[in-house]
């Protein structure tokens, strides 16, 4: 009788740890869901490559909720993924606004996440459980002013959205633009058709460049709406807007427009020594379509769930805790960059990571810093 309870309470063990249970929230529908939907496609694909090559010894399942884009959705599925499915981790949002909006719950249940979204704020302050794959805001801002600084230029109006995301874009800008001088600042939301009135404002204090942070759609309008009121004035966007779709949308207009980008965006053009180069072939070969056809930004949902893997691989063997797993990650190359983390930093992504671009006959091109 007492080797057969053993032999069941082995049998119980076994089975309590037999899955390893990933949760994700992501915007299925809504704004970013040319974020959300391929960034499912893409956690779906690593998963079932992960499981057929048997990474961690254990079958890893998946369960998703869709945000809507919203950050009270993304905090209500955050809250059913840890009380009802009992996850191991949760990855996404994909939205800053969003991934703002879960911290205190992952925080709560001490359970690690992995951001899909931009903002500094998520992992700046440091925050024990919170991770995010995709550069900072602040990263990317830095990069752009550096390099209206060595072109030698001192005055810059500024617009920006009303979304988290925006306003964080204002709030680094203010901070890397000493040295420069800020004419104007106008801000617009997202759902807007038209900022011709903020462009005139803009453009009526003189900027010798205009730099708008924001996502999606309105930057397109952003773009043509100055090239009709100043046509030579000198563009810069941000990080978001370096996608496929913004040639398409603003066709023309884009002419001429510089920006951080991921360098995906000009993968053909990276040296041979790039240490992301072979990384994004490797992706291109089996995501290149999807991330074309939806936003290169779905990258993100690689990058992240592959850093949360290699944790759970790491802390199985080592005997730590994911978290101790990530933040002694080193030398990671994603497809998004080379991530070294630390208890001190949960992005671990620096200007190296990122390039500038230029349009230049409806493509992408590098810019020399």
């Amino acid at each position: 009788m007492k080797k057969f309870l053993v032999f069941i309470l082995a049998l119980f063990s076994v089975s309590a740890y037999a899955e390893i249970k990933v949760g994700a929230v992501l915007a299925l529908s809504g704004p970013i869901s040319n974020l959300g939907k391929p960034a499912k496609e893409i956690v779906e694909g690593v998963i079932a490559d992960a499981n057929k090559n048997n990474l961690l010894g254990e079958k890893i399942s998946l369960v998703v909720y869709d945000t809507q884009s919203l950050p009270d959705r993304a905090q209500y599925y955050t809250k059913k993924l840890i009380a009802k499915d009992k996850v191991d981790f949760i990855v996404g949002p994909n939205g800053t606004g969003e991934a703002l909006s879960v911290i205190n719950d992952v925080m709560s249940a001490k359970l690690p996440n992995m951001a899909f979204a931009g903002g500094t704020p998520i992992t700046d302050p440091v925050k024990e459980y919170v991770f995010k794959s995709p550069q900072k805001t602040s990263t990317a801002v830095e990069k752009s002013l550096l390099y209206l600084k060595k072109r030698g230029i001192t005055k810059i109006g500024v617009a920006v959205d009303a979304t988290g995301f925006g306003q964080d874009g204002l709030v680094q800008i203010n901070k890397y633009a000493a040295g420069m001088t800020i004419t104007a600042v106008e801000k617009f939301n997202m759902t807007d058709t038209d900022v011709t009135t903020q462009m005139s404002k803009i453009l009526s204090t003189k900027p010798q460049a205009v730099v708008v942070w924001t996502v999606g759609k309105i930057g397109s309008i952003v773009a043509k709406n100055l090239k009709s009121l100043a046509p030579g004035m000198l563009l810069v966007q941000s990080h978001g807007i370096a996608d496929f779709a913004y040639l398409n949308l603003a066709g023309a207009a884009a002419e001429g427009s510089v920006m951080p980008a991921l360098k995906i965006i000009v993968a053909d053009s990276l040296p041979a020594n790039d240490p992301q180069k072979k990384v994004i072939e490797s992706f291109n070969k089996k995501y290149g379509k999807l991330i074309k056809a939806t936003s290169v930004h779905a990258i993100y949902a690689y990058d992240g769930i592959n850093l949360m893997l290699n944790a759970v691989k790491r802390s199985k063997a080592e005997k730590i805790s994911v978290v101790q797993a990530l933040e002694t990650t080193k030398n990671f190359a994603g497809v998004n960059g080379t991530f070294n983390l630390s208890k001190d930093e949960h992005c671990g992504l620096d200007l190296s990571s990122m390039v500038m671009v230029k349009v230049k006959d409806g493509k992408f091109v590098l810019e020399e810093m």
